[in-house]
């Protein structure tokens, strides 16, 4: 279900009036992160504070999202609250300076666009292999017949095919 996407970002002007852009996602639009998730519903807030460093037009960016994964090892959903924040600096190129403790995103800082820098966070916060949390239980899924041990019938007549090797080897 793509959605349309917002215009890019001008975060030249709004670094350079310290701007505060606040928004809401809807995680079924994010693609590629969507692939990573049992159920796409849910929503990304998203708080993303602009200010000029040494002339670099720079960001903190923080966001919350609910997501469901599904556990490898029992099969239910796992429900996971995540949150991120990232100092970003937008330069043009991958050689210009960037403020220190800043991750540069590189690209044209008049044309952000905001959705796919979201997204990258997402995907970097969202575990690869979704884990319950110590405390939490897995139950593994109920197997037909599981937990009821039988033993086997008792053979009628038991076959010993070695057992005569022993009064072999006293000669």
């Amino acid at each position: 279900m793509p959605t349309t996407r917002e215009q890019p970002l001008d975060v030249l002007d709004l670094a350079a009036t310290g701007g505060v852009v606040e928004r809401q996602f809807p995680i079924a639009g994010l693609e590629r992160l969507r692939d990573r998730l049992a159920d796409p519903g849910g929503s990304v807030q998203m708080r993303l504070e602009l200010q000029m460093i040494d002339g670099t037009p720079s960001a903190v960016l923080q966001i919350r999202a609910g997501v469901v994964q599904e556990c490898p090892r029992c099969l239910r959903p796992l429900r996971r609250v995540l949150e991120s924040e990232s100092r970003l600096a937008f330069v043009a190129r991958d050689d210009s300076p960037v403020p220190a403790d800043h991750e540069p995103v590189i690209g044209d800082p008049r044309r952000v666009d905001l959705a796919t820098l979201i997204e990258d966070e997402l995907l970097l916060a969202v575990p690869l292999i979704a884990k319950h949390a110590p405390g939490e239980e897995c139950r593994l899924p109920a197997l037909a017949g599981a937990g009821k041990w039988e033993p086997a019938p008792a053979a009628q007549e038991m076959r010993r095919p070695f057992a005569g090797l022993k009064d072999l080897m006293k000669h």
